[in-house]
């Protein structure tokens, strides 16, 4: 789990200056720098899942591979798409990671 400062609130969401997108096959990541209050969230819509559960556990297996990559300095907000409920954790790591390796190439 993610620590509770790192948490995103709903305040958060809302476009206050630049943000970055970039999208993938199953996710789209949003990515504010230079936030007063960073973290990162992880969005999941009924339209990927119609059950709690599902989204639940799309939730968590975001922010585990997210929980590395979150920083107090910048806001990241991962939407999930269509489809990413079904595809099999490593295939979800690896897009991910992939996503946020294109959004800062000089960290990894």
């Amino acid at each position: 789990m993610i620590p509770r400062k790192l948490r995103l609130s709903r305040a958060h969401f809302a476009p206050t200056g630049p943000e970055k997108r970039l999208v993938s096959s199953h996710f789209s990541l949003s990515i504010r720098d230079n936030q007063t209050e960073g973290g990162c969230a992880v969005v999941v819509s009924k339209k990927v899942s119609k059950l709690s559960v599902g989204r639940h556990l799309l939730k968590r297996r975001v922010l585990s591979v997210l929980k590395p990559w979150c920083l107090p300095t910048r806001a990241l907000i991962v939407y999930a798409r269509p489809g990413s409920q079904t595809i099999p954790f490593p295939v979800l790591k690896e897009e991910l990671e992939e996503l946020l390796t294109r959004a800062f190439p000089e960290v990894r």
